[in-house]
């Protein structure tokens, strides 16, 4: 077989169930603590909280990322 030169991209889902299924990462558990960390800032309608040293940024009631929350607030951006 001829080599291709392409190297392998693996996505975050398949990070994400190598964890979950190699490592007995319990997803559903993680979810239950983002979930408790933000509660109160999606009933309020805020964009991000901030707990545990990590910020949570939020669209509506979704959590779309997680960054250091030293960092995101030094760097004067918000979001």
């Amino acid at each position: 077989m001829k080599e291709t030169g392409r190297y392998p991209i693996v996505s975050d889902h398949a990070v994400l169930r190598f964890m979950q299924r190699r490592h007995g990462v319990d997803i559903e558990a993680i979810r239950a603590e983002i979930r408790a960390a933000v509660e109160t800032g999606v009933r309020y309608g805020a964009s991000g909280v901030i707990a545990d040293g990590v910020k949570f940024v939020l669209r509506e009631e979704t959590v779309v990322t997680v960054k250091n929350a030293e960092r995101s607030t030094r760097s004067g951006r918000h979001g």
